[in-house]
C-alpha cells in the first residue's frame, strides 16, 4: 500500500475513534459518513481467533480503501492482528492458518498461506482446495495432483490424474488415473503411497466420476463405444467392502431411454427413478409472425395474465416428463409421477419405499388472489407408484423423518402439526397432546397463519421437536402420548419466548439426553439473552440483560461462542465468550464516535387501546428530555416495533421513511405504536392503536398534543392517510407511496411484476380478506381519497413515477382531491424512482425536506421557499428553494 495512503486511512479512523471534550453534536450528513459496519466476520474452528473487517455504511470512497484491510482478533491475548491489501480470507488447518490474495500495487494479486501465530507465509496454488483440519492445501496442474504441507513445505504429487476427491481429516485420496494397464480408479493412501485399487479397465475410458464422503460410496460411468461417448455403464463402488458393482448397461439404458443425469438411485442400489419422456409430438411447421397489427389478448383462464407475462412472470410451458422407478430385482418399472408433476421427494434412510408428492396445479391460476402458493399434499409408495391423497390447500413444508418412517406437515384447516405413519396412513394431530396453539397467535394476516416452527429432530429421529408460543415439545413419532414439554412450561409461565439455539438455522440433529443452549426473549421486557436447557428440562439462564443478544457462530473445535449484542445505545458489537456464556468480553468497538452526538434513549410504552386491549410502542427521547418542557412529537409506524426495541439503529440519510436516531438528535420525541389488524378493518384497527397511543402519552404529559406529527410509507402511508380523514389530532402529516382508494386499486396492476393487486388485498398484507364484492362497503370505508373532504391536515406526499408496489397515480390522486378541495398539500415526485429512493443525490435532498416540513410545523421555524412559492417546470435543478422565508 502507498504510504500516504496508509496514512490517509489512519487519519480518518483516527478521526473516527477521537472522543473529544467539546459539546455533544446532532447527528447529520456528514456523520452518516462516519458510520461503519462489522463485516465479514467468523470466528476459527479452533476458537482461537476471530476475523473481521469494517466497512462504512454511506462512504463508498473510504470503502474503496479500507475494504481490503482485515482484522485478526486472538481470544487467548486479546490482541489485534491486522492484515492490509488482501482479498478473501478463509480459515484452514483448523483455524491456525489463513489462506487470501495479496493484492499488488499493480492490481495482480498472488495468494498465500499465512501462519497467524508467527505471521509464516508461503506462496500457494491460486485454485487450492484447502485442508480444513491439517495445514494441507491440494490443486491439479495438468494431469499431477499435489498435495503440498504449507508447515513443512513437502509436497506429496500423483502423476496421470484424471480425477480426484479427497476425503478424510487426513486427506486421503480416490481418483482416476491413466497408466500402462489402462484406466485405474484407487483410494486411500496417505500421501506417500498410492493406495488400494478398485477398478482397471485396460480399452475403456472412465468418465463422470463422483464420490459421496459421508457414505463412503460413488459412481461412475464406462464408455462403451469411443465412436458414440454417450454408451456407458453405470457402475457404484463402496470404500467400506471395497466393492464395484455394474449397475446398469448401456444396452439396458438405450432401452430405457435413461439420461444418465436424471437418473436417481434409492438406498442399496437396488431400484432408481428416471424421467420418461412423453409421446413425441410432430414438429409444427415454422409459422411467420404477422406484425401488421399487435393484439394483446387477456383470457379468463391463463394462468397468469399478460402483463406479469410480460415482466417475466410467464414462461413458455415446458413438458415436464413423467416419473418412473426401476425395480433391478425383478426388471419392472413403475410410474410415479404424471407430465408435469410438481416434485416428488423421497424419504431418508435405508431402502425408502415411500414419497411425497406436492401438487400444484389446482391452483395455478389463482396466483391473482393468493399470497401462498396452494399445493395438495400426496403419500407415494414406490413399491408400486399408489398415491394417496393427505391434505389438501398447505402452504407451509413438509418434513420427513430422518429416517423416513414418519412425514410431518402442518395443516392450515387444522390449525396443527400432523405425523403421518406411511405404512398404516395413521394421521396424529398434535393439538390433540398439545393444549396450546402451534401457530403464530399474533399472526393478523388473511392468508393461512404459520407455525412456531420444527426446531428439528432427536439424533435417533424418534422424536420431533416443535415450538408453541413460549415453549419447546418433544414429539414421540411412534406413540404420540408420550410427547411432553421439554421446557415445562416455564417460557409461558415467565412471559419468555424459548427457541433451541441454531446459529445457522439449519435445523437441528438434539441430542436429548444431554444440555442444549436456547435462546430467551422476555415479551414484556424485550430482553433477550441465552440459557441452559438440561435433558429433564431444567433452564438455567446464562446470559441476559437489558439487550439484543444472538450467537451467531460456535466454534466447532472449542468450546467458543462469537456473539452480537446490542441495544439501542450500544452500537452492533461482536463479543465472545465459552459455551456457557462465561467470560463475556467485547472484541470491537465499532463506532465509538457516537459518543460525540446526541442520540438520546429508548423505552418501552404500554397502553389501553380503544378496543380495550393492552398495547405496546417504543418511545424514543432526547437527551435531557424534560417532562416539564414541550417538545415536537412524530408518530411513525409500520406494523409492529416493540420486539426492537433493543435494535441499535444505524443513523442515515431517508430512503422513504424518518431516520429516528437523526430526529432524536435534533430533539423530537418519536413514537412507533404497535398495529395488529382486524380482517376487514385495516384502517379502523390503526385508530384504535395509534390515535389511543398518542392521546395515551399526551394524557401523561410525555407529549404536547399541539406538536405532533405523523408519517408513514406504504402501507403505513394508506393507514396515516387514513387517519387523518378521521382525526384532527396531528398538526401535519407525510404520507408516502401510498394506496388511496382501495376500489380502484384492488384490480390495479403492480408495475414491478404487472401482477394484479387483488392478493394483496384478499390474502395479504391490506388484509380485506374478502373480495370487493363481497365487502364493499368495508372498501369504500377504507378508501382515504373519497374521504380527502375530511382531511383538514397539511400534507406532504411523497410518491415516485416509477414505484414499482404502489401506483405513482394513487399518490397524485390525492394530491389532485386535496388541492381541489384547497387544502395545504406537497406531492415529492423524484422521477425516475421507484417504492424507496435508490439515488444518494436524491436521498439527500428528501431527507432537507422532510425535516425543513417537519420543523415548520412542529418547531415553529420558518417555511422554506420550496413549500411557499413551489418549483415550476423551468426551476428544476437550478434553484431548490431550501432557504426559509423570513
Amino acid at each position: 500500500m502507498n504510504m500516504y495512503r496508509v496514512i490517509f486511512i489512519s487519519i480518518v479512523l483516527f478521526v473516527i475513534t477521537l472522543s473529544g471534550y467539546s459539546q455533544k453534536r446532532e447527528l447529520d450528513e456528514e456523520a452518516y459518513k462516519q458510520w461503519r459496519r462489522v463485516d465479514n466476520y467468523e470466528l476459527a474452528n479452533n476458537g482461537a481467533w476471530v476475523k473481521f473487517r469494517y466497512m462504512f455504511y454511506d462512504n463508498d470512497s473510504l470503502n474503496s480503501l479500507i475494504c481490503n484491510t482485515y482484522y485478526f482478533y486472538e481470544l487467548k491475548s486479546g490482541r489485534i492482528r491486522i492484515l492490509r491489501d488482501i482479498d478473501s480470507p478463509e480459515f484452514f488447518a483448523g483455524g491456525n492458518w489463513i489462506a487470501f490474495f495479496r493484492i499488488g500495487g499493480d492490481g495482480t494479486s498472488v495468494r498465500v498461506a499465512h501462519r497467524l501465530k508467527d505471521g509464516f507465509e508461503i506462496h500457494i496454488h491460486a485454485d487450492a482446495e484447502l485442508n480444513y483440519v491439517v495445514p494441507q492445501v491440494a490443486y491439479k496442474e495438468d494431469d499431477r495432483l499435489i498435495i503440498l504441507n504449507v508447515a513443512e513445505r513437502d509436497s506429496t504429487i500423483l502423476t496421470g490424474v484424471l480425477q480426484y476427491c479427497l476425503y478424510g481429516d487426513q486427506w486421503k485420496v480416490i481418483c482416476v488415473h491413466q497408466e500402462d494397464q489402462g484406466y485405474v480408479l484407487r483410494y486411500g493412501g496417505d500421501g506417500n503411497s498410492e493406495g488400494k485399487v478398485l477398478y482397471v479397465d485396460k480399452t475403456r475410458s472412465l468418465d463422470n466420476f463422483y464420490f459421496y464422503e459421508g457414505k463412503l460410496e460413488g459412481n461412475f460411468f464406462v464408455c462403451t463405444d469411443t465412436n458414440d461417448k454417450e454408451k456407458q455403464d453405470y457402475y457404484t463402488f463402496s470404500l467400506t467392502d471395497g466393492n464395484v458393482e455394474k449397475i446398469l448397461g448401456a444396452e439396458q439404458m438405450a432401452q430405457l431411454s435413461l439420461d444418465k443425469y436424471s437418473i436417481q438411485f434409492l438406498e442399496g442400489n437396488k431400484r432408481f427413478m428416471y424421467r420418461k419422456e412423453g409421446v413425441q409430438r410432430v414438429k409444427a411447421k415454422k409459422q411467420v409472425k404477422d406484425e401488421s397489427f399487435q393484439l394483446e389478448l387477456w383470457s379468463w383462464h391463463d394462468p397468469v395474465v399478460p402483463s406479469e407475462q410480460a415482466k417475466g412472470g410467464f414462461y413458455k410451458k415446458r413438458s415436464q416428463p413423467a416419473m418412473y422407478l426401476y425395480d433391478r430385482e425383478n426388471g419392472k418399472d413403475y410410474k410415479i409421477c404424471e407430465e408435469n408433476h410438481s416434485g416428488l421427494y423421497v424419504a431418508e434412510g435405508e431402502n425408502p419405499i415411500f414419497a411425497y408428492e406436492k401438487d400444484e396445479k389446482p391452483y395455478l391460476g389463482q396466483k391473482d388472489w393468493r399470497h401462498d402458493q396452494r399445493f395438495d399434499l400426496y403419500l407415494v409408495d414406490l413399491r408400486n407408484g399408489d398415491h394417496h391423497l393427505l391434505a389438501k390447500e398447505l402452504t407451509r413444508s413438509v418434513h420427513w423423518s430422518p429416517q423416513g418412517n414418519h412425514l410431518l406437515y402442518f395443516d392450515n384447516t387444522k390449525l396443527s402439526w400432523v405425523v403421518v405413519d406411511p405404512l398404516t396412513k395413521q394421521q396424529n394431530i398434535l393439538t390433540d397432546v398439545i393444549p396450546f396453539a402451534l401457530y403464530d397467535e399474533l399472526y393478523d394476516r388473511p392468508n393461512p397463519a404459520p407455525p412456531y416452527g420444527l426446531a428439528g429432530w432427536s439424533r435417533d429421529g424418534k422424536n420431533a421437536i416443535v415450538y408453541d408460543r413460549f415453549d419447546i415439545w418433544v414429539i414421540h413419532l411412534d406413540e404420540i402420548q408420550k410427547s411432553y414439554c421439554w421446557t415445562k412450561g416455564e417460557g409461558r409461565e415467565n412471559n419468555t419466548i424459548l427457541r433451541l439455539l441454531d446459529p445457522g438455522r439449519n435445523g437441528l440433529s438434539v441430542d436429548l439426553s444431554r444440555d442444549n443452549k436456547v435462546e430467551m426473549f422476555d415479551w414484556k421486557n424485550k430482553n433477550q439473552g441465552l440459557g441452559n436447557l438440561s435433558a429433564n428440562g431444567k433452564l438455567i439462564p446464562l446470559v441476559q440483560g437489558n439487550f439484543a443478544f444472538s450467537v451467531v457462530q460456535e466454534a466447532k473445535n472449542a468450546n467458543t461462542m462469537l456473539c452480537m449484542k446490542q441495544s439501542y445505545t450500544d452500537d452492533r458489537d461482536l463479543w465472545v465468550c465459552d459455551g456457557q456464556g462465561r467470560r463475556l468480553r467485547k472484541v470491537i468497538d465499532v463506532n465509538p464516535q457516537q459518543c460525540n452526538y446526541k442520540w438520546g434513549s429508548a423505552q418501552l410504552v404500554e397502553w389501553t387501546n380503544y378496543k380495550g386491549k393492552n398495547n405496546q410502542g417504543i418511545l424514543y427521547l432526547p437527551d435531557g428530555y424534560d417532562k416539564n418542557e414541550s417538545y415536537p412529537t412524530i408518530v411513525t409506524f409500520y406494523e409492529t416495533h416493540s420486539s426492537e426495541l433493543h435494535i441499535h439503529p444505524v443513523p442515515g440519510l431517508s430512503q422513504a421513511m424518518i431516520d429516528i436516531p437523526t430526529y432524536v438528535s435534533r430533539g423530537y420525541v418519536v413514537f412507533q405504536p404497535d398495529v395488529y389488524i382486524e380482517i376487514g378493518k385495516p384502517g379502523e384497527s390503526a385508530y384504535d392503536a395509534v390515535v389511543s397511543g398518542t392521546r395515551a402519552l399526551a394524557d401523561r404529559g410525555i407529549i404536547d398534543s399541539c406538536r405532533v406529527g405523523l408519517q408513514g410509507h406504504s402501507w403505513s402511508g394508506f393507514l396515516v392517510a387514513y387517519l387523518v380523514s378521521r382525526t384532527n389530532l396531528f398538526k401535519c402529516v407525510n404520507i408516502g407511496a401510498a394506496t388511496v382508494n382501495l376500489t380502484s386499486v384492488y384490480t390495479a396492476l403492480r408495475e414491478g411484476n404487472g401482477q394484479p393487486n387483488m392478493f394483496m388485498f384478499e390474502d395479504w398484507q391490506c388484509r380485506m380478506g374478502a373480495t370487493l364484492w363481497e365487502d364493499l362497503d368495508g372498501y369504500i370505508a377504507n378508501s382515504p381519497l373519497l374521504f380527502a373532504d375530511k382531511i383538514h391536515t397539511p400534507v406532504l406526499i411523497f410518491h415516485c413515477d416509477q414505484d414499482e408496489a404502489v401506483s405513482f397515480y394513487d399518490g397524485r390522486n390525492l394530491f389532485l382531491a386535496l388541492r381541489r378541495l384547497q387544502r395545504p398539500v406537497w406531492m415529492l415526485n423524484y422521477m425516475g424512482q421507484g417504492h424507496f429512493l435508490t439515488s444518494r443525490p436524491a436521498e439527500v435532498d428528501w431527507t432537507i425536506r422532510l425535516q425543513q416540513f417537519f420543523d415548520h410545523y412542529l418547531k415553529d421555524i420558518p417555511m422554506p421557499r420550496w413549500m411557499k412559492e413551489g418549483i415550476n417546470i423551468n426551476e428544476r435543478g437550478m434553484d431548490q428553494k431550501y432557504d426559509l422565508v423570513r
